[in-house]
């Protein structure tokens, strides 16, 4: 993908675009502090978040930055400068403009990174295409999709001034795209075209889920997702292809009972099974709803419904129905609906016989209530669906590898790799779980145990280390860090001792911003020096309690 951090740094706009982001930035300064929300005609109460007026900033300037998109909106009727002002509570005479010192500080402050991951998501659905150079109208185009940068701010505006078109289809945004194309400000990339070739004819087209599964895409997306998952490769790669194939099967009539993946991963917690599973359906444009197995329960007990899972796929798709039965539902927790696990044996069962339908595959009417498609049934079919079920399976691997070397807490210098233990389909079924359930498992799959020294190359090498976000948050604040040698390898031994997998890392960082927060945010220090001493001060005073004798 193109350098687009390289790209998107404020020294390189051209003025065009430099006007476009600066009256953008005057705006968002404006209303970035007043308390924006907004009653919608299906009765919910909506606050703007920061990221909302952000999005909201952005389009209102379009209006009145000069430039071709400046001209391009005015061919639209239906989209004014006074809606979109007055939907953010402000007038134009109201938008304060900041000083020319204070653009270049604001913007590294409050929009790049947020502009980053905007543009980047464009890019996926560009494939084949690189940014030229960032305009207006390529930053504008890209705001149309809520599904990735995690606003529905615009889509609400649209509902909210009746627009008949749904945002993704209005032909603005057609046009915005198809001038980027013929302009220059996007090229198409040159590559090997047998590379790029789509998946089989056999395939229906929606399948694939506006997601490009030529060859070259496919590698780029796992390495991406390798690279924050350092120490569950294998598991990444399986997990990938394997919901790649269930997207390849969809609209086949001649597949055999077996071949769509339902797919059951155990490990350790704090091993990633769930956040590898919503990276890879993110980086492939899959809906996905996740949930804990334990808050369903089957018709006539007291708890919710196993497909209220349906109802949020359809929400994830915004009401597309043929989307939403391609989508991913992971269940997390499943060995706790197990009968040798506490209490509510009958629930189990039932939970259990339903899961066994319901994973089958068949089809379900679902209501989708007062909410945001509206009061009325749709029928979902569950065929095509991936379901991906999670277990620790803690008691069993206990039993399986021994209490003492389970626990972890002994040689942190080691990496346990003779700690070796296998777990079968019958052991689930020991476990309590049915059998017939247990028999519409065919992939198995598993997340690894961290040694310490796995927990330092994340730490060292993950691109979503928590030491990277350590970093950022202190350059924001215009400060920089200084690390002294070996505090990474004390910070990775601490984390390994608390035995929670991946996120120790995140706690034992956590508990280190905590002790520099007031220097960081209010210190007059523009260096923060993390030594070893420290690290080890900071570990036993988290941990350590004391009380009166």
């Amino acid at each position: 993908m193109d350098n687009i951090e390289e790209k998107l740094k404020y020294e390189n706009f051209n003025e065009e675009t430099k006007e476009y982001i600066n009256k953008a930035m005057d705006i968002y300064s404006t209303i970035m502090s007043n308390n924006i929300s907004k009653r919608y005609p299906y009765g919910e109460k909506y606050k703007f978040t920061k990221l909302d007026k952000k999005i909201l900033s952005l389009f209102t300037a379009s209006f009145i930055a000069n430039g071709k998109l400046k001209e391009l909106l005015e061919e639209y009727d239906d989209l004014k400068l006074q809606d979109f002002l007055s939907y953010g509570d402000i007038s134009e005479d109201k938008i304060k403009k900041l000083n020319e010192d204070e653009y270049l500080d604001f913007y590294n402050k409050s929009f790049k990174l947020d502009l980053i991951n905007i543009i980047q998501a464009y890019m996926y659905d560009l494939p084949g295409k690189e940014i030229n150079y960032i305009s207006p109208i390529i930053i504008v185009d890209s705001l149309k999709d809520f599904r990735w940068i995690r606003s529905r701010i615009l889509e609400y505006f649209w509902k909210d001034h009746d627009i008949d078109v749904h945002i993704n289809d209005h032909p603005l945004f057609r046009t915005l795209e198809n001038y980027s194309l013929t302009s220059g400000s996007i090229s198409k990339k040159s590559f090997n075209k047998q590379n790029s070739k789509k998946t089989s004819e056999n395939i229906s087209e929606k399948s694939l889920v506006q997601t490009d599964f030529s060859n070259k895409n496919i590698l780029f997306l796992l390495d991406e997702i390798k690279k924050k998952f350092i120490g569950q490769e294998t598991l990444a790669e399986y997990l990938f292809y394997n919901i790649i194939n269930n997207q390849k099967l969809v609209g086949r009539n001649d597949i055999n009972d077996g071949e769509r993946s339902i797919i059951f991963i155990d490990g350790p917690t704090g091993t990633g099974k769930t956040a590898i599973t919503r990276e890879i359906t993110e980086k492939l444009n899959i809906p996905f709803t996740s949930t804990s197995i334990t808050n369903y329960s089957s018709t006539g007990y007291v708890g919710d419904d196993i497909i209220d899972t349906l109802v949020d796929l359809l929400k994830k798709s915004d009401g597309d129905i043929e989307k939403a039965q391609r989508g991913i539902i992971v269940f997390d927790e499943f060995d706790k609906i197990a009968y040798d696990s506490y209490g509510g044996l009958e629930m189990k069962k039932a939970v259990q016989q339903q899961l066994l339908d319901f994973m089958s595959g068949g089809k379900y009417r679902v209501s989708l209530g007062m909410g945001f498609f509206g009061s009325h049934e749709i029928e979902f079919n569950t065929s095509n669906l991936t379901f991906v079920c999670l277990g620790a399976l803690t008691n069993l691997r206990a039993k399986k590898v021994g209490v003492n070397n389970f626990i972890g807490f002994g040689d942190s210098n080691k990496s346990n790799k003779n700690s070796v233990y296998s777990i079968s389909p019958e052991d689930l079924v020991n476990l309590g779980l049915e059998r017939e359930l247990v028999g519409r498992f065919n992939t198995y799959l598993h997340s690894e145990e961290y040694s310490c020294e796995a927990l330092l190359k994340i730490l060292k090498e993950s691109s979503i280390s928590p030491m990277l976000g350590f970093k950022k948050w202190i350059n924001l604040e215009n400060k920089t860090l200084e690390i002294e040698d070996g505090v990474e390898d004390l910070i990775a031994e601490e984390a390994y001792k608390l035995n929670t997998g991946a996120r120790s890392l995140q706690t034992i960082i956590n508990n280190i911003r905590t002790y520099y927060i007031k220097d960081v945010l209010i210190g007059e220090e523009k260096t923060i020096y993390l030594d070893l001493d420290t690290v080890r001060q900071i570990n036993e005073d988290t941990l350590n309690r004391r009380i009166r004798m």
